[in-house]
């Protein structure tokens, strides 16, 4: 909350601007950043899914674990049995700005049979590919971008992160004929990432905005 004078070339806003949670677990417990999800393989028939789960450091020895694959519809269709797993969609319903479908990871943790943590990521199924030949390619299709840079304050609305202003934001470029977001020059909040998932646009996440 430190708001740390010549931080940054403009006034980032200072405070509590973005949500914040309080999670309560046990000492066995799924990392907050621990679920990693990749697609390496990825067609219009099938797709391979590559969970990866951290557990927090001090979390008991000889858990075992349940991944579930949900659809848009809430069906599981597909499901494995290890911290580190390697799933596969049959006809996947394939992520691109035009169709933005998102699938739902369920990873729980048990201990003696009993669940003692979940969680519930959202993802989309996609192949990305850079070649001097084709360019950028989504889903094996050449694209280019058509995107503009963002900052990540909500403009006379202020830093203060407001769903219903970011969901406009993102419609009004997507009638513009926008499908990419460069986030000059910080790291855009979960939330902002949730809805370019959601509402169909690429990112480019810039970090920081420090020059030496």
């Amino acid at each position: 909350l430190n708001n740390v004078e010549l931080s940054s070339r403009w006034y980032p806003g200072g405070g509590l601007y973005r949500p914040v949670r309080l999670i309560l677990s046990g000492e066995s417990a799924i990392d907050t950043w621990g679920v990693s999800i990749t697609t390496p393989e990825v067609s219009e028939s099938k797709a391979t899914v590559q969970a990866q789960v951290a557990l927090r450091e001090g979390s008991a020895d000889g858990l075992e674990a349940q991944l579930e694959v949900l659809d848009a519809g809430g069906k599981a269709v597909a499901s494995g049995g290890r911290l580190s797993h390697t799933l596969t969609l049959d006809r996947p319903a394939l992520w691109s700005p035009e169709s933005p479908s998102l699938y739902t990871l369920v990873t729980r943790v048990l201990g003696g049979g009993k669940v003692i943590d979940e969680n519930r990521t959202r993802f989309g199924v996609r192949s990305i590919a850079f070649s001097r030949e084709n360019g950028f390619q989504l889903n094996g299709k050449t694209r280019k971008f058509k995107g503009v840079c963002l900052h990540h304050d909500l403009g006379p609305l202020g830093a203060a992160v407001n769903e219903a202003a970011i969901s406009r934001q993102i419609r009004i470029m997507k009638d513009m004929g926008c499908d990419a977001i460069r986030t000059s020059h910080n790291m855009p909040s979960t939330m902002m990432m949730d809805l370019c998932d959601s509402l169909g646009m690429l990112v480019m996440a810039e970090s920081f905005d420090s020059w030496m």
